[in-house]
């Protein structure tokens, strides 16, 4: 019981530890999401959540990511006025997405477009306070939504026969316990949260650059898919690949796990060292999971979700070899979002964002899902590269320091787990 309570109390760790439950519960949903949508469904699926998911980080206006400066400012004092802020611009936003429908009558895709950018910009504001202030409880709620997710589709499979009914019927619900829990996770009552936009516009005056830095992050990782539809590859290759694109981001969740404690801990204080120390441990995990992959991948693909999904394995392997790169993007950038360096962050995700674009272009046309995956290594490779060199030019650390796993990082991570 000791050694379990060590493990809970270490926030590390047991960010680890509920990323690797996710990951499991997370494969769970994948693997029913798939085999009951199909390949063109799930195609369907994945270019109305990354419209939303894009537009819904304009409509954060920049908000959430000026939280970590602001915090680590003005120590806890800024909690009900963000609160208060957010929800005022939600209820603002919901308005006019609601004129936008009236006047506009636009087809059932993009009202759900819509009204998906409206929630998700209010889950990534809420979800943003509660990772800064509990990133345990952000944890345990993801394994919970997921669970939620699986349960969902376990019903729809048992009673019902895909369709597109379904499926948007699946994704509403979805998106709207996600904004419910979100909600709950601040444990403020309704009655005492007062909706305004008095006070914002600090936030958005320093959130504006990294707004923009966090829209060209998404870019990154969303348009790959909007440029798939865009040059006519079927909804069918797009839906394998989401697949693809989906597997490979849960294999890089533990590094993911990490950067949300790092984030969490520099906005408290902690130093360069400390994102030295995460980013070599993140480098050998990525590492393990790209061998695994490699080994097992293709044979694992084809027995959880079907021959129809096998050229899945490809791309999830393409993308892989990227996301050695962005490990260094992901920690260095938690780095410079709590040291107020949000320039930076822009000018880099810009240059990566546009390489990704271009060689989407012209790799799609010749070999489809595959050319936006090459499109993707190159980017997330170049995006990572850059950023190392930035921070161990500025911070002093050495670039051996931020690849190799020290035997002092083993020495710590085994007296974690073998505490008496």
């Amino acid at each position: 019981m000791k050694k379990l309570k060590n493990v809970v109390n270490n926030a590390y760790i047991y960010s680890v530890v509920a990323k690797i439950v996710s990951v499991v519960t997370g494969l769970i949903y994948s693997i029913l999401f798939s085999r009951y949508l199909g390949t063109t469904l799930r195609g369907e699926a994945s270019i109305i959540t990354n419209y939303a998911t894009i537009i819904s980080l304009i409509l954060c206006l920049g908000i959430y990511q000026a939280y970590p400066y602001f915090r680590k400012k003005n120590s806890e004092s800024i909690y009900d006025e963000y609160i208060n802020n957010v929800f005022g611009l939600i209820i603002l936003l919901f308005f006019i997405c609601v004129f936008i429908i009236i006047i506009f009558r636009p087809s059932i895709k993009y009202i759900l477009i819509l009204i998906f950018s409206v929630l998700l910009m209010g889950v990534k504001q809420l979800n943003y306070v509660v990772l800064i202030e509990n990133p345990k409880l952000r944890n345990t709620t993801n394994i919970k939504l997921d669970i939620f997710d699986i349960l969902l589709l376990l019903f729809l499979i048992v009673f019902t026969k895909a369709s597109y009914f379904y499926c948007v019927l699946f994704l509403t619900v979805k998106n709207i316990v996600f904004f419910v829990i979100a909600f709950l996770n601040l444990k403020v009552k309704v009655s005492h949260i007062r909706p305004t936009l008095k006070g914002i516009m600090p936030y958005i005056k320093y959130g504006i650059i990294p707004m923009f830095t966090i829209i060209l992050m998404e870019i990154n990782y969303k348009i790959d898919v909007i440029m798939l539809e865009f040059l006519n590859v079927s909804t069918a290759s797009i839906g394998i690949y989401s697949l693809g694109v989906m597997l490979a981001e849960k294999l890089w969740v533990l590094p993911d796990a990490l950067k949300d404690i790092l984030l969490s801990k520099l906005s408290k204080g902690k130093t360069a060292e400390e994102v030295a120390k995460v980013t070599r441990v993140s480098f050998t995990l990525m590492l393990i999971m790209i061998t695994c992959m490699i080994l097992f991948g293709k044979y694992l693909i084809t027995l959880m979700y079907g021959y129809d999904y096998q050229n899945a394995y490809y791309v999830s392997l393409i993308i892989l070899a990227g996301t050695l790169g962005m490990v260094f993007y992901k920690m260095i950038y938690s780095y410079n979002v709590a040291n107020g360096h949000k320039n930076v962050n822009f000018v880099i995700l810009l240059l990566s964002a546009c390489v990704n674009v271009i060689l989407n272009y012209f790799l799609i046309p010749i070999y489809e899902i595959n050319g936006a995956a090459i499109a993707s290594l190159v980017s997330y490779s170049l995006c990572g590269l850059v950023f190392l060199i930035y921070f161990c030019q500025n911070t002093q650390i050495k670039y051996i320091d931020m690849f190799l796993i020290k035997k002092d990082d083993l020495i710590r991570i085994k007296k974690i787990i073998n505490y008496k």
